[in-house]
């Protein structure tokens, strides 16, 4: 019994020993960072699961070195590492350029913007490119325009959202790497490493790791409620955050501390924060006078919003929950907007009165008491993007309602071209000058040729020049002198392509078009005069094939008036077997079987001498749920598609 009374006796003293360390270690934390342990290191930082730092990208090898841009996405179907989109019929492409806040509103604006034009009954289809990357900044959006123009993209509206980064990344490349300002963020650990860097790189990899063992550590409870435990915690962690620092600027520089221009870059030097500032903000502003030159010569429209943060003064009131993850009251950046918001100001005062549709959006949520920020960098949460779309779209719509009314008028124009020719009797002048009247039915042939004819034909109805502009499917068949507008043009006579004026005045005259996969046909003549159009008209190949399953167990394609330019495209056949245990193993993981076949070809069709043409091809003896096919292009991707779905009994 005694012996039971001195352990519980020693046991209580234990107990009460360590809630006096609690006691002393929670007022240390208090003092030491001027809040109660709330939970340990792990409340300080986000799950790694949920974060979407630029650092992680990095981190987790999601970005790599880029010739021109600096860096771009690993993903091969981001649209930064694809074949520049062109304009096409019914769709308004908006590219949308900046960094991570750029990136992560993206899909918020896609959602804004179907809603607007649904909203104004305005049939056409908006497209967001997401351009916006982590950590971009000036010059690297208007780099990015300039390539993908020069590259034969087109743009209905380009929009750039910036203004953090080129304020911050700026510095942290000078101050704390000791790379150029104006290189993309992580340069130094995107070039080639020499043997000592990636001795420092693997440093850097453990010292995150042991980073990540700290803080899956500081999660388990109850140890993450001990402010003792806390204090021992965070100390390591900020002292391994140190250390990072450390390396990352040891790994700007080579091992022996030589210069190194493909590190660093130029030497170029400021005397102080102040005038690497001005340096930012004079680059920021010729950035966005740039992206709006290359936007009006490309036929877009250049909208620049300056994107707003929480350390733009009196821009917020912060909510609770925002000053807890979202407002460090250290983070420099609160010193950065301070000086550097009315400077920015009045540069975008300047681009206003050059005509720059800029917008200042740093006080779009002055009002506002919800919880929008995440983190205390500039991101926002789902609701925060969501009003930032909406505030976004709002000043869009002068160029929204533009190029609604562009649509409706190309629609009334092709609708009055393809209207019959007008009898030459019933005018007070000649048809030749009439505007937008198709005075020559324009077909494709079976020979792939693009066949003009009239009835009626007079001299004056076949003295006139032809124009013809063809937008090759593949902008690799641009030529030279087409790459920037798009098409490749042409000018002819009547009498140059073998003519035919029949006894009863009817005239036929036939083009011989070009053996690549065309996109579409604008053709029509013009005055030698005044070089106006006389007539136009806008034709778009029908792709698509009839499919159908045959009483043979045959899938039938099928199609008339087939041209060349239908067969040449390689076909998808995917197959949704009934039963899962006839999955290939290859593609089970998608849940069909691949059976995609080249272009049409003697062994899988034939033509016959109306120019029908047919394929056929047999199908597996298992049971099918469903068939997915159609044709491609590697450069424009699905041409057109259909689904079957069959009925199991």
């Amino acid at each position: 019994m005694r012996r039971s009374k001195k352990a519980l006796f020693y046991g209580i003293m234990a107990v009460m020993t360590l809630a006096v360390i609690e006691v002393m270690a929670q007022a240390a934390y208090l003092i030491a960072y001027g809040e109660f342990n709330g939970g340990g290191p792990a409340a300080l930082l986000p799950e790694p699961a949920a974060t979407d730092d630029a650092e992680d990208d990095i981190r987790n090898n999601w970005v790599i070195l880029h010739p021109y841009y600096g860096y771009t996405r690993t993903d091969p179907g981001y649209l930064l590492n694809r074949l520049p989109l062109r304009r096409e019929d019914g769709v308004v492409l908006i590219a949308l350029v900046g960094g991570s806040v750029g990136r992560y509103v993206a899909a918020a604006l896609q959602s804004a913007l179907e809603a607007w034009f649904r909203d104004n009954d305005i049939p056409l289809r908006p497209v967001t490119l997401e351009l916006a990357s982590n950590g971009m900044k000036q010059p690297q959006q208007m780099i990015q325009i300039a390539n993908t123009l020069a590259l034969g993209g087109e743009y209905d509206i380009i929009v750039n959202l910036d203004g953090h980064n080129e304020l911050i990344v700026s510095q942290d490349n000078y101050f704390q790497y000791d790379v150029f300002p104006f290189f993309p963020l992580w340069w130094q650990e995107l070039v080639t490493l020499t043997a000592a860097d990636k001795l420092l790189v693997g440093q850097i990899a453990l010292e995150r790791e042991r980073q990540e063992r700290l803080l899956a550590a500081a999660r388990v409870r109850p140890w993450r409620w001990s402010a003792l435990y806390g204090i021992i915690s965070r100390y390591r962690l900020e002292r391994s955050e140190r250390r990072l620092l450390t390396l990352n600027h040891e790994l700007a520089v080579t091992a022996s501390g030589e210069y190194s221009l493909e590190r660093q870059g130029p030497q170029w030097d400021f005397q102080d924060e102040y005038e690497l500032r001005r340096m930012a903000l004079r680059v920021w502003y010729r950035g966005s006078v740039m992206l709006a030159d290359l936007s009006r010569t490309s036929g877009a429209e250049y909208y620049h919003f300056l994107q707003p943060n929480q350390y733009v003064p009196d821009s917020k009131p912060l909510t609770d929950a925002e000053l807890a993850v979202a407002y460090d009251p250290e983070n420099r950046a609160i010193g950065i907007y301070r000086d550097a918001y009315p400077q920015l100001q009045r540069l975008g005062d300047e681009l206003r009165q050059q005509g720059i549709n800029y917008h200042d959006l740093t006080q779009i949520f002055a009002d506002s008491r919800e919880t929008l920020y995440k983190n205390d960098c500039c991101h926002l949460n789902a609701r925060g993007n969501e009003l930032l779309a909406a505030s976004m779209v709002r000043r869009l719509e002068p160029a929204l309602r533009k190029r609604g009314a562009l649509a409706a008028a190309a629609v009334a124009e092709d609708t009055m071209a393809a209207g019959t020719a007008l009898d030459a009797a019933e005018q007070d002048t000649s048809p030749i000058h009439a505007v937008n009247k198709l005075y020559f039915d324009v077909s494709y042939t079976a020979e792939g040729t693009l066949r003009y004819s009239r009835d009626d034909c007079r001299a004056a109805d076949t003295a006139a020049p032809f124009f013809m502009q063809i937008t090759p499917l593949d902008a690799a068949d641009l030529l030279p002198a087409g790459a920037v507008a798009g098409y490749n043009s042409d000018d002819f006579t009547f009498s140059r392509y073998g003519e035919i004026t029949d006894a009863a005045g009817r005239c036929v005259m036939e083009y011989e078009l070009p053996d690549y996969d065309i996109a579409s046909i604008r053709t029509g003549q013009y005055s030698l005069n005044t070089g106006e159009a006389l007539w136009r008209v806008n034709l778009t190949l029908d792709l698509a094939f009839e499919v159908e399953r045959t009483a043979a167990g045959v899938l039938r394609y099928y199609r008339d008036n087939c041209l060349p330019i239908h067969l040449a495209p390689d076909f998808f056949l995917h197959i949704t077997p009934a039963d899962a245990a006839d999955l290939h193993p290859e593609t089970a993981e998608y849940g069909i079987n691949n059976w995609d076949f080249s272009g049409f070809n003697s062994d899988d069709g034939i033509i016959d001498a109306d120019g029908r043409c047919v394929i056929e091809r047999e199908l597996p003896d298992y049971d099918i749920a469903s068939i997915h096919t159609g044709q491609y292009s590697n450069a424009a991707g699905r041409l057109w598609e259909t689904r079957i779905d069959f009925e199991q009994p």
